[in-house]
């Protein structure tokens, strides 16, 4: 008779809990366009400005009625303000809830700060109708609550899945790159058939929904399940054994050397413009083919879900043929394999962005979508050489590595929101 793992329902929400994550992360990015009315605009500003400079006359009311009353008076800089919000609630949050997290549980900390993420998307609408400086901090709370959920969802899959099944296991981490790129196809339907606001009470009551069925089937222990069987108990606790907190991990890391070393900030800049390709087509990517290439809001999310499509397949290929490698010793060793990966998934995407500078024609989806799923040579290097450099402190280590990798999307917004105000201006 075929029987549940209740270790493997609690993967499957945790794939969900970082599905959700990201759809709730990045459904702004697509219904911005809509909000601001971008192309619109655009359209009206330069036929304005245009107009002015010919006649120099002021605007008159009437153009101002007939134009510009259903479209949100945000301009570059409030985008990227708005854009840069949830990724400074998450940097605030990561290495707070890092250590907190033990006293609550990481069950209820993923689960509260679920609900809230969820309550207050919801009421993302109501706020960008009240204030921009209201959805603002809505952002921030929900980068906020998302600082929460990570290494809480972490903790319970170390405390459930044991070391030799947790690259079984590693299904449930594709729950982020499914959710970005569902975020915008599901967004994209949205606004065919109804408008921008319906997105975010879709993601929000899905949400609000998810946090509740998480805290009636997941526990923080497996000895602490009402539905477990006495196999799967016994399995569970002989081949995990004990796991320290957090907080006890951290405390006892030799942060002064693991500071001094040169292999941990080389992991950190390698990470940083790995987030930095990755977030910049996730915020940036609607925004780019709807104002600059001019596609329709519906063929610029599918152009930004492709390339993560792309990197899911990708990524799970490599990732399963490299474990496959490792561990059959009966294959020719490649010294420094890893640097290969590298130059596929950092160096060549880099260099292919970068030469768009030099073409004269406005970089197309093509370019870009090779580009962003290059990037899946390197899905979970980073956490890999983590764990090779320091197994005992891994998850502390690339804690850091990905709270300054996640700062990227704040510079990121800033200086895109500073380029093209000014480029405007001029």
């Amino acid at each position: 008779m075929f029987k549940i793992r209740i270790r493997a329902i609690v993967g499957i929400m945790i794939f969900l809990g970082y599905f959700l994550m990201y759809l709730v992360r990045y459904n702004m990015s697509v219904h911005i366009v809509d909000m601001v009315q971008v192309y619109k605009r655009d359209k009206i500003y330069y036929s304005f400005n245009k107009a002015y400079n010919k006649s120099n006359i002021q605007r008159t009311s009437s153009m101002v009625g007939s134009s510009m009353l259903d479209i949100m008076n945000w301009d570059d800089m409030k985008v990227a303000k708005l854009f840069s919000a949830y990724h400074i609630g998450y940097c605030i949050c990561f290495p707070i809830f890092h250590n907190l997290g033990d006293r609550l549980g990481p069950t209820w900390a993923v689960g509260i700060a679920g609900m809230i993420s969820g309550l207050l998307s919801c009421l993302t609408p109501a706020a960008a109708y009240y204030k921009f400086w209201a959805v603002f901090a809505v952002r921030i709370i929900i980068g906020f609550c998302a600082g929460a959920m990570q290494p809480g969802m972490v903790q319970v899959l170390r405390h459930w899945v044991p070391p030799t099944e947790r690259n079984h296991f590693m299904w449930a981490y594709c729950g982020i790159t499914t959710g970005t790129w569902s975020t915008f196809l599901l967004c994209a339907a949205i606004h065919y058939y109804s408008h921008w606001p319906v997105g975010f009470y879709v993601s929000g009551g899905i949400q609000v929904l998810w946090a509740t069925l998480w805290v009636l089937t997941v526990t923080d222990y497996p000895r602490q399940h009402l539905y477990i069987s006495k196999e799967e108990l016994e399995y569970l606790v002989n081949a995990i054994g004990n796991v320290f907190t957090i907080k006890l991990t951290n405390s006892q890391a030799p942060w002064k050397l693991i500071l001094k070393s040169v292999p941990f900030w080389a992991l950190c800049i390698l990470n940083f413009g790995y987030a930095w390709m990755i977030i910049s087509l996730s915020l940036y990517g609607p925004f780019y083919y709807s104002r600059v290439v001019e596609y329709s809001i519906y063929s610029a999310s599918v152009l930004t879900a492709v390339p993560f499509i792309l990197r899911l397949i990708l990524g799970t290929i490599v990732i399963q043929t490299f474990h496959w490698y490792k561990h059959n010793t009966q294959l020719k060793r490649i010294k420094h394999i890893r640097k290969y990966f590298i130059v596929i998934s950092h160096v060549i995407p880099g260099l292919m962005v970068s030469i768009c500078w030099l073409l004269p024609v406005v970089p197309g989806p093509i370019l870009l979508t090779i580009a962003v799923a290059l990037t899946a040579a390197g899905m979970e290097l980073t956490l890999d050489l983590c764990y090779e450099m320091t197994p005992t402190y891994v998850n502390s280590v690339s804690t850091v590595i990905k709270m300054i990798g996640n700062t990227s999307g704040i510079i990121l917004s800033f200086c895109v929101g500073q380029v093209t105000q000014r480029y405007k201006v001029s």
